[in-house]
């Protein structure tokens, strides 16, 4: 019996086993899928930014006045990453904590009007003898609603300390995924000698060149997209932070990372993040949504006709309805990160499907 048999059987045989443990007890095993897909994607993500680290490495070995050896290169490539998100949070953080202080300076005006507004309305239906309200069942009804609702209350101060659990094991995985980095960096030329040897005992001699040439492939599409998705989106915000700031528009900065990050994800992430934006903006200064609105469509210009055709081009090869198939797709599995990731995933599927239609079409010829 040969490799590809013995793969064939263990195959069915996994597959067999996967069904009878969901049909069992499906609760179960998704709570063991939900703890794999963690761990799953801690191991992808530490293969992602290996990829985007290389080239750094490689730049500051080949530029250094001095002989700098891997394990070097590797690790000033990470602090310089580490060093540009530190960056970055002193630049967002205290603008976020900025934003959050004049929108709380705000909400008692804001909350003022919303009940002037409120009150004349109930009081012109009163006159009119439309329907009245009585504030005294009002007060009544909204202390009998906390009262039944405690545990509700508890329930949502419960998630928000859930929330911070969240994010404490979700830095962790990013620390073990950079741990993970540049240790798959450091053996780079055994792991990739490994992954050979895999691929010839899966696929075979013959067909393991074709495969390796397409992994490699893969991987400059990969980079190639995430390094200048990141180019651009970083154009696009400096675009909309120099707008507003010479137009003395609030949260200019807040407003330029929401749309720079929201460029990140292709058509919806600039929407969400200039909705965002232009509620901040309206609350404190409405009339300089219209300053917004003009930095949005300037800085989309510039991405959909000057930089984005230039930098990113047609490297993906994916049209709007597969871009968004994408994001749905690995959005649901792995969250923000698939949506940004599923793009170029999706791009380099289309590769082998591509070059297995070409072959099953000249098989049958």
């Amino acid at each position: 019996m040969n490799s590809k048999n013995i793969l064939k059987i263990i195959g069915i045989i996994l597959v067999f086993v996967i069904l009878q443990s969901y049909f069992t007890t499906p609760e179960r095993f998704g709570a063991i899928i939900e703890n794999w897909k963690n761990y799953f994607m801690t191991v992808i993500m530490s293969i992602f930014i290996a990829i985007l680290l290389e080239p750094i490495a490689k730049y500051l070995k080949k530029k250094s006045k001095m002989k700098m050896n891997d394990m070097l290169a590797i690790s000033l490539s990470i602090v310089f990453v580490i060093l540009i998100f530190i960056l970055l949070s002193l630049i967002v953080i205290p603008e976020i904590i900025s934003s959050l202080k004049a929108l709380n300076n705000v909400y008692p005006y804001i909350l003022s009007k919303t009940m002037t507004i409120g009150k004349n309305i109930t009081d012109y239906l009163a006159e009119k003898n439309i329907y009245t309200i009585n504030m005294e069942e009002v007060n009544s009804y909204f202390t009998n609603f906390i009262a039944n609702n405690v545990t509700n209350i508890r329930k949502i101060i419960s998630a928000f300390f859930g929330g911070l659990l969240d994010w404490t094991i979700g830095f962790t995985n990013l620390f073990l995924a950079f741990v993970l980095a540049f240790l798959i960096l450091l053996d780079k030329k055994h792991l990739i000698k490994t992954l050979e040897n895999i691929i010839i005992i899966i696929f075979g001699v013959k067909n393991t060149p074709y495969v390796m040439k397409k992994l490699k492939l893969s991987k400059d599409i990969f980079l190639s997209y995430v390094s200048g998705k990141l180019i651009v989106s970083a154009i696009v915000g400096l675009c909309v932070y120099i707008i507003l700031l010479i137009t003395g528009t609030p949260y200019a900065a807040l407003s330029a990372i929401l749309l720079g990050v929201g460029n990140m994800i292709p058509y919806v992430g600039s929407i969400i993040g200039g909705i965002i934006a232009f509620f901040l903006i309206l609350l404190v200064a409405p009339i300089k949504t219209i300053i917004l609105l003009i930095a949005i469509i300037i800085s989309q210009l510039v991405d959909g006709f000057i930089v984005g055709p230039k930098i990113i081009g047609d490297k993906v090869g994916l049209n709007t309805f597969w871009v968004m198939v994408s994001m749905i797709i690995f959005g649901n599995l792995f969250g923000l990160v698939g949506m940004f990731l599923g793009t170029p995933i999706l791009s380099i599927i289309r590769l082998f499907y591509i070059d297995l239609l070409k072959a099953k079409q000249g098989g049958e010829q």
